[in-house]
Order: C-alpha cells, then sequence, then structure tokens
C-alpha cells in the first residue's frame, strides 16, 4: 500500500504535470477579470518601489506586438532605473511590463524581443498559474496527513524538482510564442535570438534553477523561427 509520503508526491506530481502544459489552456483559479485586476495592483506596487514611469518608445513598439495577439489585456510597458545587470523583465498578470534601463538595446528589433518575451508570460497567464501551482500544493499539503522530519523534506524535494521543471516550461514556451508575435508584427526574430545569447550562464545547481541552461533556450527559440 502506498505510504502517505509517496501519495503526497504523486498529488503534487500530477498537479506539475497539468500546469506544465504548453497552452495558456492549463489549470488557472483565476479569471481574466480576477488576473487583470491583480496586476492593476502589483503594478502599481512595483512602479512605486522600482521608480518607474511610463515609457512611450516602449508603449510604440508594444502597442505593435499587442495588435498582434488575441488576449483582453491591456499592455503597459515601464523603464526603471536600474545598474545593476537584468536579464528579464518583469511581467505582470493582465499587462503591466517592466524593464529596466540597463536592459534596453538602442535597435527597435532587439527591444522588441524583450517586450515580446515578457508579453509571451503575460498571454500564457504564467503568473496566475503559478499562483494556482502554489494554491493546489497547500490543499494537498493540508489535506495529507504526513508527519514531519524525513516525509516533510521529500516533499520540499519533489516539489522543488517540480518548479524547476514547470519555470523551465514557461521559459520555453514563452520564447516559442515570442517568436510568432516578432514574425506576426514584422521583426526580425533572431533578435530574440541574440537577446538570449546574452545571457550568464547561472552559478547555481542546474538541476534545480528556475530557468534552464541559455544556450538550451537559444537552440530551441532557433528551432522555433526555423519552423516558422
Amino acid at each position: 500500500m502506498p505510504t502517505n509520503t509517496t501519495l503526497t508526491i504523486l498529488f503534487l506530481a500530477a498537479v506539475s504535470v497539468a500546469l506544465a502544459q504548453p497552452s495558456s489552456q492549463g489549470v488557472n483559479f483565476y479569471s481574466i477579470g480576477k488576473e487583470i485586476e491583480l496586476g492593476k495592483q502589483l503594478a502599481s506596487e512595483t512602479q512605486a518601489s522600482h521608480q518607474a514611469q511610463p515609457d512611450a518608445r516602449l508603449q510604440t513598439i508594444g502597442d505593435r506586438l499587442a495588435a498582434k495577439t488575441a488576449g483582453a489585456y491591456q499592455y503597459q510597458f515601464y523603464v526603471y532605473p536600474s545598474v545593476s545587470p537584468q536579464y528579464e523583465p518583469i511581467a505582470l498578470p493582465g499587462g503591466p511590463v517592466f524593464v529596466a534601463q540597463s536592459m534596453l538595446p538602442a535597435d527597435e528589433a532587439g527591444t522588441a524581443a524583450i517586450l515580446a518575451h515578457a508579453m509571451a508570460h503575460i498571454a500564457l497567464r504564467h503568473y496566475t498559474r503559478e499562483m494556482t501551482r502554489r494554491d493546489l500544493r497547500e490543499i494537498g499539503m493540508k489535506a495529507s496527513p504526513l508527519a514531519g522530519g524525513a516525509a516533510d523534506g521529500a516533499v520540499q524535494l519533489a516539489s522543488k524538482n517540480y518548479d524547476a521543471q514547470l519555470h523551465a516550461n514557461f521559459e520555453f514556451d514563452a520564447d516559442r510564442f515570442a517568436v510568432k508575435l516578432l514574425i506576426d508584427a514584422g521583426y526580425d526574430p533572431q533578435a530574440l535570438v541574440r537577446w538570449l545569447e546574452s545571457f550568464p550562464v547561472p552559478k547555481v545547481n542546474l538541476a534545480l534553477g528556475d530557468l534552464p541552461v541559455p544556450n538550451r533556450r537559444v537552440q530551441a527559440a532557433q528551432q522555433a523561427i526555423d519552423a516558422q
């Protein structure tokens, strides 16, 4: 008979498989309306904490990309001052995107690639799908009569592995979506490849890290471009 630990791990595995589907139709407890309201609240907080300001150049490029999306989101773009290395923009549910000034290239295609990736995360509803995953995990933990100690440690390790795979899938999905968005909007999709090539190799345990190795993302993005 399976132990409580095994049952809980199997539950977490089932949740992760459902959430890792490469589609905006994955498990999500949040309606589009609720997602938009959450994004507005988070955007207000982020704007204040990062001293971010709306940016006309980003908005123009973003509007061109947004015209090729089928979602109900109203994308808004902000720049915040930052001299420390930043490699990905902040993509909030419902449409707000925040980009560090130090990230922005001078060329329009390069900027479009950064925005397209952020917009892809939003269109695929990754923020609220991650929140749903946390809600499901909490439900599963409360429903399981696990004792502490080694059992809890086993569940935490399994959950960390599931998280890593989920986040990796989100990044690959966002890159593929961004390729299509760039092409549909008339931008060179190779700009996305060049951006990904600029990422450093993370100095973490890659088996448990949040992001896939950059060269894997480069290869996947190039494959998506070649398939168009």
